[in-house]
C-alpha cells in the first residue's frame, strides 16, 4: 500500500532534511523532505498511476535507502529500471543526478573538467562531485558499458563518502566533517580544502546482465559496493492490461495474439537473435491505436524488424510464431496528404491519411517550418505504392513520437524523410554520426571563444531541441551502439543533461515544475532548466544490419519504433527511374532492373553482393548518363560494380548475368553521338579569377585518355561528384588535373591517409597566443566557393572517416567540426551565422585505388560508391600507351617500347589472374623509358631492374618476372649467351639459260557472273595460345614460338595475314582460327565452320582449306576435296558457304582437281588443274565476282608475277601469263629457247627483274619479259643433293601430291622455300642436331648478296597421327606465311606457328637485343593400345590373385601370371580384367573393352573385393610404420611449392587488413588529439590517442572461421588413367597444396579432406580437429589416397558424396562460410550421372559454396559438362600448371573474403 503520512520531526541521524512527510509503503517509510533545488526533482510520472509490479521494488528501494546503501538494479533492456528510478525520487523528492555511461565516459565526465574563464583555468564540478555536496542521488545508467578501471574511480566514494578531488579540495564522509566542526570553524575548514558529503548521498547504479548482453563484467571492488536487485520484465498480465489501456481502439483478440505471440517468442532462449522488447511494444501501440486497421503483424514488425536484423533460420521461426499465433499480414496501400491548420484549433494542424478501409484523420502539433523543406524535396519524390505507403506509416508514427528507418544503401531514406518533411510542414536538422563520435559529441562540443574562455556549444541535437525541431540523426549504424543508448533517457522521458551541467526537460514536466513551484520560465533557464517543445522528435536514419556489423541490439530496439524502407517492385523501380532521370530508353533500364532483381535472388553471395552496389541511387544515374549518351549501358553496369575488380569467379558470373539480361554496348549509336561535352562545359565556364588554383601539369594525350576525358565531362555535365578508381600509377591525378585544366576550374587539394579524422577532413585548428581557431579546409572553402575538391588517396583513410561526407553529397548537409553546418545556398535559418552556404558549382572529385589486395586501403566503394559517378581508370590501350611513351621518350627504339609493352603487359594480366600480387603500371613503364630515353647508353636490363628489383627476394615472383621479359625480348635474368646462325654459303655463278619472250597481247573471251551471299553469324569463342621466344639459349634465325590452342587430332591447312591479324585454317574439326594483333597479342577467337562444310556421302572425307583475302573484312576458302567455297566477315564473324551455284559438279566420289593459286593483292584465283580453265574472284558489296576463262594451256600450277600477272606452269611446258586489265583478261603465250624446258614454282617481280624458282634452280633471274621481246634467262643450278638431311620419304609423299609454288614465298629480296628433310644436303644441317627434331627446312636464297642458307625448323611438340591427310596439305607439314619484308611464319599441321627473321639486315638490327628463353619437352609420353570387344577370353580368368612379381620388370600383356601386367586377367595390373587392385607397372596399357569386364562373374568379383581389402590394410599399416621418404615428399612439393605459398600470402594479407591497429581516444600518453585542444589548453591529461590493437568489443559475437572440404575422387579411374592424363598426380598436389597452405590456419580456415569412390561416399583422410602438422603426416595421408585408388572397387559415389557434405554443413552454424571443393574425373555419363542431377546438388544450398574441378576427362568430356554447370562454379584442368591458379582463384573469392 503507498501512503504519504503527516509531517513531523526526523532525526538527523537519519537524514539532514527536515520531512515534511512520509512515504510508506507496507511497514517500511522514509522521510519526504523539501529540496533545496526542487528544479532537481523529476516530475515526469507526477499524477500517474505506478504498476502494482513496481511496490515491491520501490519499498526495496525504501529499505536501502533507509540504511544508506547504494544500489544496483539489474533487468532487461528498456525504461522499467529508469521509470522505477524516476518514480521513486519523485515519490521522496530527492533531487538527483544523471550520469549515461558510454564507452567514451572518462574520469573527466564524472568527476570534476577544468574551464577557462578570464585566461584562468578553474575547475567546475561535475555530477558525481555536485551529487556528493548536494545530498542527491547519483543515478549512473549503462555500467556495463563503461571501460575497465573508469568507474573504480568511485569506489571510495561509495565506500567510505571520500573522494580526492583535482583542484585540491577532499571530499569527506558527514559524520568526520561534524566531528571536526567542534575543532575548527567552517571557513578554516573551508581553507584546508574539506567539503562534507552529505548523509541523504546515494548512487543507484543500472546496468544489464552481462554475459548475455554484450559489456564488460563489473569490477569486484566496484561490484562489492552496491546491493543488488533484479527488477523483472513485466508480467504476461500486466502487460496484456497495459497493452489493452495503451490501445483501446484496437480488437481485443489481436492485441492478445500479439501480446501471447511476444512473451513465446521471448520465452524461447537464444543468444543468437535479440528478444522483443516490451518498452517498444507500449509505443508501437500507441501507433496501433492511433489506426487501429494496421495488422498485428505489421505492428510487430514495427517492433521488432525482424527482416533487416535476423539471419534466414531465425527468420524461419519468426514465421512460424505469427503462423501459429494467426498474426498475417495483408497487403495495404496508404497514403498522406499535406498537412493544413486545424479549423478548430490553430495550434494544431491535421493530415488525411487514406487506406481501403477509409480515410484517418490525424491530429498534429505544428512543427516549426520553413518553405526551403518544400523545396528541396519536390524536385525529387516519385510516388509509387509502397513509398506513398511508407510516408503514411511515418506520418502515423511522428505524430505519436520517435521512430526509426532503416533500409538498405541508396534506397531512398533521405529522399522519404525529405518528402515526409514537405507533408507534415517540418523543418528537421540532420546530423551525420561517424565512428569517431563519442556520445559528449552528439550533445555538445566545447569551444573557445576569441578571447580564450572556454565554452559548450550544442550540437545539431541539442538545438532541435531546444528549437523543437525534428532532429535526424543519420548514419546510426556508424556508432557505438552505447552512444545511441546514451539517448534512452531522452527518448524515454525527454530529458537530457548536458555536459555544461544545463538539463532540458519536455515540455510536459517544465510546465508542472512552473505550476508547483510558481517561478516562471526565465528563472527556470536561468537555473539550468530548459523546455523541450512537444514539437521536438528524434529520427533515427541508419543502413540495414549485415552479417559483418550487427548494430541493432536490444537496447536500441527497446528505444522507438523500427520502420523499413520497403522493396520496390520492379514496375515501381522503373517508374521512379524513369521519371527521375527522364530517360526514354525504358527498354534497356527495364533490363538493369530486371537484373538487379535476378542478382538479388541469386544463390551466389558473390553475385548477391554485387547487387548492393546497384541501388536506386545508382541505377537512376545509369539511366541520366543513357539518355544522355545511348549505347554505353553495359559500361555503365560495369563500372557502377566495379566489374573491372571483380574476383575472377565473380567477374565470370557476372558477365554471363549481363549476357543473359541482353545488356550490350551499342557502338552504332555512341559512335554517332558526337556532341563533346568538354567543350560544352569550356564553353559554359566564366573567367574565376583563380588562375593560381587552376592545374597545369605536362599531360601527352592519347586515344583513350581524351575518351576518358569526355566521359569525365558527360557526369560533371549532368552535376555528379566523380570517383576515380583503379590501380596505382595509371594517370587518375595527371587525368584529374588535365580535366580541370580543360575547365579552368580552381581546385582544392586534400591528401587523405590513415591519420586522417573528422576534424581535420572539416576544419583545420590553430593555437594563436593561447586562443584555438579554426580555419576552414579545402572541404570547406572548395565548398564555399564553388571550386573542385580533390581528394587524393581516400581509400587510404578510415571508412567512417570519409563516410561523414554521404550526407554532405546526399542532402547537401554537413555539420563541421566548429558548430557550423554546410547547407545549399539560398537555405534560410534562424541561426545564419552557423550556416556555411554551399556554391551550386561545388563538386568532389576523389581518386582512390581499387578495393581489395594487394593494395592496403579501405574499401571505400562499399561507402560512398554510389553518391558518385564511378570511372574506372586502368592502363592505357596497347595503342595509347605506345604513343604515350613515344612522347616520353621520342629517342627510345620502337621495338624497344613493344618489347616493353609486350612485357607490361603480360604482367598486368598475371596480375589479374592473381599470379603476382603487384599491378604494375604505366607510371613503372614510363620511368624505365625516360630512363632509356636520358641514357641511352644504358642496360636496358639494368634499367628495367630498376623496378623490378623490389621483388628479387621473392624467388616466385622474380622467376616469372625474368621469364616473361625473357619471353618478350628483354634478357632479365640471362647471364650466358650463344649464336646459332645458319651458315651463308656463296651461290654458285649464274649461267645462261636462254632466251624467252611473249606473244602479242589476245583478249580471251571470259564470262562474268555476281554470285550473292548471306553472311549468318557464327559459333566462336575466345581461346588463349601460348608464346615462347626462340632467342632464350641462343640467338637463331627463329625469332618466337607461339602453340595455338589445338588438340591433336586437329591439322593447320593454311594461313594468310590480314592487316596485323592472322588467319588460320583448321581441319578436323573445320574452324578458323583469328589472332587479332598476332605479334603482341596472346587471346584467339575460334570459328566454329563444321555448320558451314557440306555433308559428305562417304565416311572417309578429308578436306583441305586454302585462303585468300579479298580485302580487309573478306576472306574466301576453297575446299580443293570437295571444291566448294566459304566466304568469312571476320569483323562481323559471320561466314556463308557457295556450293553449286557456281556450276560445279559437288564431286565427293572423287577429288576434285580445282586449286586455288598462290596469292598477291586481293584477287583469288582458281584454276583446273590438268584443264585449261581459271576463276578471277574478285569482291563486291554482299557478292563475289567471279570472270572464268578457257585456255588451251594443260595447266600445272599458277603462280603469281604480281597483283595483276600470273604464269601459267603447263605441265608440257608451253607456260604462259595471264593478264587482267580493266579492259579484260588476256593469255600472252612464252616463246622460249630453254632446254629442258622451265617450270618454276616460284615467280615474283622485283623491280624490273623477274625471279623464278623451281625445282632445278635455286635462281633463275631475267628481265620483266612485258617490257620487251625477247629478255635473257640466267640461273644458279642446283646440282647433285648427295648425302641428304634424312633420306627417308614417308610412303605417302613417294609421289609428291602437293603443290610446291604454297611452300615458297618472298621475304625482302630472299626466296624462301619450305624443304623436306630428304631434298636438303647433310652439310645444311649442324652436326650436333639430330635430324629427327626437324620437321624440315627453310631454304633462302638471297637474291641481293647471293647467298644460300638452311634454317632449321623444329618438329611439333604435339603428335598427330594424321600423317597422310597432313601429306595432302604440305610435303613438310609446314605452311609459309609471308608476314613483311624482313620475317615470315611457319605453321605446322598441329598449330605451331614460328617466326623467322632471313634478311641480313634484320638480323644485325635484332642481334642486339635479342634474348633466351629455354621449354621443356614432355617426357612422359605413353602408347595406348585399344583392344577388341573380341579379344576377351573367359576361359582365361582365375580366381584373382596378385601374381607372380617380374625381378626385370619386363612388360605383360593378355596373359594371367604376372603381377604388373595389362590388359591380362586375375592378377594386379592396369587394364584387365578379374585382378584384385590396380598396379601400374609403368609399362604401355592394353585396355580390355569395358564389356568384358561386365561378363566377369560375381563370384570372382567378390574374391578379388576381399583380397583388394586385404592388401589394403597391408597398405596403411605400412604407411603407417615406414620411414618418412623425403624424396616422396619432395617430388609433389617441389611443382606446387611456389603456388602454396601465394595462397598463403593472401589469407595473410587478409589476416593483416583485419588486425590492422585502431586509435584509442582519452589516453595519457601518445599523440595529441586535434579533437581534444580545448582540454588540453585547459589542462586535462586524456587528450591523447595511440594505435592499439583492434580487439572486439565485449559480448560482441565471436569471429567463427571458415570451413573448407576437400572431396577428392579416389576411385579407381583415377589409378587407371593417370598414365593418361596425370588426373591422380593432380590430385594430389591439389591435396598437398590445401594441406601446406592452411597449415597453422585452424583459427580461420577449418579444412577436412575426403574421398569417394566405388567403396564409399565418404571416404575421410583429413579430419577437421587432425590436420597434418608436418611433413610425414601430410606424405602419409597423400599415400594413403593413393593406395585408396589402387585397391578400391569400381564405382562412382561424386553426387552422394556432394550431398552428404552439403547436408552436414548446411546443418551447422559453427561456420562463418563453408565451401565445398569436388575435384573428380569426367568419365560420370558412365554411372549415368547426368550434368542437371550435378547442377542441381551444387545450387542446392545458399549457404554451402560448391565449387567442381574435373582433373581427368576422355575426349571432350570435361568441356561438355561446363556447358551444364553454374558459371564461375566449374572448371576444367587441363594442364598442371594450371591447378594451383584454379585453386588460388577459389581461395580468392571465398576464403580470402
Amino acid at each position: 500500500m503507498l501512503r504519504t503520512q503527516g509531517r513531523r520531526v526526523f532525526s538527523r541521524s537519519l537524514s539532514s532534511r527536515e520531512p515534511s512527510s512520509y512515504l510508506k509503503i507496507g511497514s517500511v517509510r522514509v522521510p519526504v523532505g523539501s529540496p533545496k533545488r526542487p528544479e532537481h526533482v523529476p516530475r515526469f510520472y507526477e499524477g500517474t498511476k505506478a504498476s502494482r509490479e513496481y511496490l515491491p521494488h520501490l519499498k526495496w528501494l525504501m529499505q536501502k535507502d533507509l540504511l544508506q546503501q547504494d544500489v544496483f538494479l539489474l533487468g532487461m533492456p528498456g525504461r522499467q529500471r529508469l521509470e522505477l528510478v524516476l518514480r521513486y525520487l519523485e515519490m521522496s523528492k530527492r533531487e538527483f543526478e544523471y550520469l549515461a555511461i558510454t564507452r567514451d565516459t572518462t574520469e573527466a565526465d564524472i568527476k570534476q573538467r577544468r574551464e577557462i574563464r578570464s585566461g584562468t583555468a578553474f575547475y567546475t564540478d561535475l555530477c558525481a562531485v555536485r551529487a556528493a555536496l548536494g545530498g542527491r542521488i547519483l543515478v549512473i545508467d549503462g555500467v556495463e558499458r563503461a571501460e575497465r578501471n573508469v568507474l573504480p574511480i568511485l569506489n571510495n566514494l561509495l565506500e567510505n563518502r571520500e573522494m580526492q578531488l583535482d583542484d585540491g579540495r577532499f571530499l569527506m564522509k558527514h559524520d568526520k566533517y561534524d566531528n571536526l566542526c567542534k575543532k575548527y570553524d567552517q571557513r578554516a575548514l573551508t581553507e584546508m580544502g574539506m567539503e562534507r558529503v552529505s548523509e541523504d548521498f546515494r548512487v543507484i547504479a543500472l546496468g544489464l546482465p552481462v554475459p548475455r548482453f554484450s559489456g564488460h563484467t563489473l569490477d569486484p571492488p566496484f561490484r562489492s559496493r552496491f546491493q543488488c536487485r533484479h527488477v523483472d520484465e513485466t508480467s504476461f498480465k500486466s502487460c496484456l492490461e497495459n497493452s489493452l489501456e495503451l490501445a483501446p481502439n484496437v480488437k481485443e483478440s489481436e492485441v492478445t495474439d500479439l501480446v501471447s505471440l511476444v512473451f513465446a517468442y521471448n520465452s524461447e532462449t537464444s543468444l543468437s537473435r535479440p528478444r522483443v522488447p516490451l518498452t517498444n511494444l507500449q509505443n508501437v501501440l500507441k501507433i496501433w491505436n492511433s489506426n487501429p486497421t494496421y495488422s498485428a503483424s505489421e505492428v510487430l514488425d514495427m517492433t521488432y524488424p525482424e527482416t533487416e536484423m535476423l539471419v534466414a533460420n531465425d527468420k524461419n521461426i519468426m514465421a512460424d510464431y505469427k503462423k501459429n499465433f494467426r498474426l498475417f499480414s495483408y497487403e495495404k496501400t496508404r497514403s498522406v496528404s499535406e498537412c493544413r491548420t486545424s479549423e478548430k484549433d490553430p495550434e494544431v494542424q491535421e493530415v488525411e491519411i487514406k487506406q481501403p478501409r477509409g480515410t484517418m484523420a490525424l491530429t498534429l502539433p505544428n512543427f516549426p517550418f520553413s518553405p526551403f523543406a518544400d523545396q528541396l524535396s519536390k524536385n525529387f519524390w516519385i510516388a509509387t505504392s509502397n513509398q506513398e505507403t511508407l510516408l503514411a506509416d511515418l506520418a502515423i508514427s511522428i505524430s505519436n513520437g520517435d521512430f526509426a528507418l532503416i533500409g538498405p544503401k541508396g534506397s531512398g531514406k533521405s529522399t522519404v524523410i525529405q518528402e515526409l518533411s514537405k507533408r507534415l510542414r517540418f523543418d528537421y536538422e540532420t546530423m551525420v554520426l561517424h565512428q569517431d563520435m563519442n556520445s559528449r559529441e552528439l550533445i555538445q562540443r566545447r569551444s573557445m571563444k576569441e578571447n580564450g574562455d572556454t565554452f559548450w556549444e550544442d550540437s545539431q541535437l541539442v538545438r532541435a531541441a531546444r528549437g523543437g525541431l525534428v532532429c535526424v540523426l543519420d548514419g546510426v549504424e556508424a556508432v557505438s551502439s552505447s552512444v545511441l543508448q546514451s539517448l534512452s533517457q531522452l527518448v524515454y522521458h525527454r530529458r537530457l543533461d548536458l555536459p555544461n551541467g544545463e538539463r532540458l526537460v519536455g515540455s510536459g514536466e517544465f510546465e508542472k515544475l512552473q505550476q508547483k513551484e510558481e517561478i516562471s520560465a526565465e528563472i527556470l533557464n536561468s537555473k539550468g532548466i530548459y523546455r523541450i517543445p512537444e514539437t521536438f522528435r528524434l529520427l533515427f536514419v541508419g543502413e540495414s544490419q549485415s552479417k559483418e556489423h550487427r548494430w541493432i541490439n536490444e537496447s536500441v530496439l527497446a528505444l522507438m519504433p523500427f520502420h523499413t524502407t520497403p522493396s520496390l517492385t520492379t514496375e515501381e523501380q522503373l517508374q521512379v527511374i524513369t521519371n527521375c532521370a527522364k530517360c526514354p530508353d525504358t527498354v534497356s533500364i527495364a533490363k538493369v532492373v530486371e537484373l538487379v532483381r535476378d542478382l538479388k535472388e541469386s544463390q551466389d553471395a558473390s553475385l548477391r553482393s554485387t547487387a548492393t552496389s546497384l541501388s536506386l541511387r545508382r541505377l537512376i544515374h545509369i539511366a541520366r548518363r543513357n539518355a544522355l549518351q545511348p549505347g554505353s549501358l553495359r559500361t555503365l553496369v560495369e563500372n557502377a560494380t566495379l566489374y573491372r575488380f571483380l574476383p575472377i569467379i565473380a567477374k565470370k558470373m557476372f558477365a554471363q548475368k549481363l549476357d543473359e539480361a541482353n545488356i550490350f554496348d551499342d557502338k552504332k549509336k555512341t559512335s554517332n553521338d558526337d556532341k563533346s561535352f568538354l567543350d560544352q562545359l569550356r564553353k559554359d565556364r566564366k573567367e574565376s579569377g583563380e588562375e593560381a588554383l587552376v592545374p597545369d601539369v605536362l599531360f601527352h594525350e592519347n586515344e583513350q585518355n581524351l575518351a576518358i576525358l569526355e566521359d569525365l565531362a558527360r557526369d560533371m555535365y549532368l552535376g555528379s561528384h566523380l570517383l576515380l578508381i583503379g590501380n596505382q600509377g595509371v594517370g587518375k591525378n595527371k587525368l584529374t588535373d588535365r580535366f580541370l585544366h580543360l575547365l579552368n576550374r580552381p581546385r582544392q587539394y586534400m591528401q587523405l591517409h590513415r591519420d586522417t579524422t573528422v576534424q581535420t577532413l572539416t576544419m583545420q585548428t590553430v593555437v594563436e597566443n593561447g586562443v584555438i581557431r579554426h580555419e576552414d579546409s579545402p572541404l570547406v572553402t572548395a565548398a564555399r566557393c564553388g571550386q573542385v575538391l580533390v581528394l587524393d588517396e581516400a581509400d587510404k583513410a578510415p571508412l567512417h572517416v570519409v563516410a561523414v561526407l554521404k550526407n554532405l553529397l546526399s542532402t547537401g548537409t554537413l555539420v563541421l567540426g566548429d558548430g557550423r553546418c554546410m547547407k545549399p545556398a539560398g537555405f534560410t535559418s534562424i541561426d545564419s551565422e552557423k550556416v556555411v552556404p554551399i556554391h551550386p558549382n561545388f563538386r568532389i572529385i576523389m581518386l582512390a585505388n581499387r578495393p581489395g589486395y594487394p593494395f592496403l586501403g579501405n574499401n571505400l566503394f562499399a561507402v560512398l560508391g554510389d553518391l558518385f559517378a564511378i570511372h574506372t581508370i586502368d592502363n592505357p590501350s596497347r595503342k595509347s600507351e605506345i604513343d604515350m611513351l613515344k612522347k616520353y621518350g621520342p629517342n627510345v627504339s620502337e621495338s624497344v617500347l613493344e618489347k616493353l609493352m609486350s612485357s607490361f603487359n603480360e604482367l598486368r594480366a598475371l596480375s589479374d589472374e592473381g599470379v603476382l600480387h603487384y599491378p604494375y603500371s604505366t607510371r613503372e613503364l614510363v620511368n624505365i623509358v625516360r630512363h632509356c630515353d636520358k641514357f641511352p647508353d644504358d642496360s636496358l636490363v639494368e634499367v628495367v631492374r630498376n623496378v623490378f628489383d623490389f621483388d628479387v627476394f621473392n624467388e616466385d615472383s622474380s622467376k616469372t618476372i625474368e621469364e616473361i621479359f625473357q619471353k618478350h625480348g628483354i634478357p632479365l635474368g640471362v647471364e650466358r649467351e650463344t649464336v646459332m646462325i645458319a651458315q651463308r654459303l656463296p651461290l654458285p655463278e649464274r649461267r645462261p639459260l636462254g632466251h624467252w619472250s611473249v606473244s602479242e597481247n589476245s583478249s580471251v573471251a571470259a564470262s562474268s557472273r555476281r554470285l550473292p551471299f548471306d553472311l549468318k553469324p557464327v559459333s566462336n569463342k575466345p581461346l588463349k595460345m601460348q608464346k615462347r621466344n626462340s632467342r632464350n639459349e641462343h640467338f637463331s634465325e627463329q625469332v618466337c614460338h607461339w602453340r595455338l590452342p589445338l588438340s591433336g587430332e586437329s591439322i593447320v591447312s593454311g594461313g594468310v595475314r590480314l592487316g596485323d591479324s592472322l588467319i588460320v585454317a583448321v581441319l578436323n574439326p573445320a574452324r578458323l582460327l583469328l589472332v587479332p594483333n598476332f605479334l603482341q597479342n596472346d587471346t584467339v577467337e575460334e570459328w566454329d565452320l563444321s555448320s558451314l562444310i557440306p555433308r559428305a556421302p562417304r565416311t572417309k572425307y578429308q578436306p583441305c582449306f586454302k585462303m585468300a583475302k579479298l580485302n580487309e573484312n573478306l576472306l574466301v576458302l576453297h575446299e580443293e576435296v570437295a571444291n566448294f567455297f566459304i566466304v568469312a566477315d571476320p569483323v562481323s564473324r559471320s561466314a556463308a558457304t557457295i556450293n553449286e551455284s557456281w556450276g560445279f559438279a559437288n564431286v565427293f566420289s572423287k577429288n576434285s582437281s580445282w586449286r586455288m593459286a598462290p596469292q598477291l593483292g586481293e584477287i583469288a584465283v582458281i584454276y583446273e588443274r590438268n584443264g585449261g580453265e581459271i576463276k578471277i574472284i574478285t569482291a563486291a558489296d554482299k557478292e563475289l565476282n567471279v570472270e572464268t576463262l578457257a585456255s588451251s594451256c594443260n595447266i600445272d600450277r599458277v603462280i603469281p608475277i604480281d597483283a595483276s600477272h600470273w604464269l601459267m606452269v603447263s605441265k608440257d611446258g608451253k607456260n604462259k601469263i595471264l593478264t587482267r586489265k580493266k579492259s579484260g583478261l588476256e593469255i600472252l603465250e612464252i616463246r622460249d629457247s630453254l632446254n629442258p624446258c622451265l617450270r618454276p614454282i616460284f615467280a615474283r617481280l622485283n623491280g624490273e627483274n623477274l625471279l623464278l624458282a623451281s625445282d632445278e634452280y635455286f635462281l633463275v633471274k631475267g628481265r620483266n619479259p612485258m617490257e620487251q621481246r625477247a629478255t635473257e634467262l640466267t640461273g644458279v643450278p642446283r646440282g647433285p643433293l648427295g648425302a641428304v638431311v634424312d633420306p627417308k620419304i614417308p610412303y605417302y609423299l613417294s609421289k609428291r601430291n602437293t603443290d610446291p609454288s604454297k611452300e615458297a614465298v618472298l621475304v625482302g629480296k630472299n626466296i624462301v622455300r619450305v624443304q623436306p628433310k630428304w631434298n636438303v644436303p647433310e652439310s645444311a644441317l649442324a652436326k650436333n642436331s639430330p635430324s629427327s627434331r626437324i620437321s624440315g627446312l627453310l631454304e633462302v636464297v638471297d637474291v641481293e648478296n647471293n647467298t644460300l642458307s638452311y634454317i632449321p625448323v623444329p618438329c611439333s611438340e604435339v603428335h598427330n597421327y594424321h600423317s597422310e591427310w597432313i601429306g595432302a596439305v604440305s610435303s613438310t607439314g609446314l605452311v609459309p606465311v609471308e608476314w613483311n619484308d624482313q620475317m615470315l611464319l611457319t605453321i605446322d599441321a598441329n598449330g605451331g606457328v614460328r617466326s623467322f627473321e632471313v634478311t641480313l639486315a634484320s638480323l644485325k638490327s635484332s642481334f642486339q637485343e635479342w634474348e633466351r628463353m629455354t621449354s621443356k619437352e614432355e617426357t612422359n609420353l605413353r602408347v595406348e593400345y585399344e583392344r577388341e570387344n573380341d579379344a576377351f577370353d573367359p576361359s582365361k580368368l582365375d580366381d584373382p590373385k596378385i601374381g607372380k612379381i617380374d625381378p626385370n620388370n619386363a612388360p605383360h600383356h593378355g596373359g594371367n601370371q604376372w603381377m604388373g601386367g595389362t590388359g591380362g586377367y586375375s592378377t594386379a595390373g592396369l587394364g584387365g580384367v578379374g585382378g584384385p587392385f590396380r598396379l601400374d607397372a609403368g609399362h604401355d596399357v592394353h585396355q580390355m573393352p569395358e564389356s568384358a569386364k561386365q561378363q566377369v562373374p560375381e563370384h570372382i568379383l567378390q574374391k578379388a573385393r576381399e583380397i583388394s581389402k586385404e592388401q589394403y590394410a597391408k597398405k596403411l599399416k605400412e604407411i603407417n610404420m615406414s620411414a618418412h621418404d623425403g624424396a616422396a615428399y619432395e617430388n609433389i612439393w617441389r611443382s606446387i611449392e611456389s603456388y602454396s605459398r601465394k595462397l598463403t600470402s593472401i589469407i595473410d594479407q587478409l589476416e593483416a587488413r583485419r588486425k590492422e591497429r585502431e586509435w584509442a581516444k582519452h589516453q595519457t600518453s601518445g599523440d595529441l588529439d586535434e579533437g581534444k585542444l580545448v582540454e588540453s589548453v585547459t589542462g586535462e591529461q586524456n587528450i591523447f590517442r595511440r594505435r592499439v590493437d583492434n580487439t572486439p568489443e565485449p559480448g560482441s559475437p565471436q569471429v567463427q572461421p571458415k570451413k573448407l572440404v576437400m572431396c577428392f575422387d579416389v576411385s579407381g579411374s583415377m589409378y587407371r588413367f593417370n598414365g593418361y592424363d596425370k588426373r591422380l598426380q593432380k590430385s594430389l598436389e591439389a591435396a598437398l597444396m590445401v594441406m601446406t597452405a592452411l597449415d597453422g590456419k585452424d583459427e580461420k580456415v577449418l579444412y577436412e579432406i575426403i574421398g569417394h569412390s566405388g567403396d564409399a561416399a565418404r571416404v575421410p583422410f583429413v579430419l577437421e580437429k587432425g590436420s597434418p602438422k608436418n611433413d610425414k603426416q601430410r606424405l602419409d595421408v597423400l599415400r594413403s589416397m593413393l593406395a585408396h585408388t589402387q585397391y578400391c572397387m569400381s564405382g562412382d559415389n561424386t553426387l552422394a558424396c556432394l550431398e552428404t557434405v552439403v547436408k552436414e554443413l548446411s546443418s551447422k552454424d559453427d561456420y562463418d562460410e563453408s565451401v565445398v571443393v569436388l575435384i573428380s574425373d569426367a568419365n560420370l555419363d558412365r554411372y549415368g550421372i547426368r550434368p542437371s542431377d550435378l547442377h542441381r546438388q551444387i545450387t542446392s544450398d545458399p549457404k554451402v559454396n560448391c565449387f567442381v574441378i574435373f582433373i581427368g576427362s576422355l575426349d571432350q568430356q570435361a568441356d561438355s559438362l561446363l556447358k551444364h554447370l553454374p558459371a564461375g562454379k566449374a572448371f576444367v584442368l587441363k594442364d598442371t600448371v594450371d591447378l594451383p591458379k584454379i585453386m588460388e582463384t577459389i581461395f580468392a573469392s571465398t576464403i580470402a573474403q
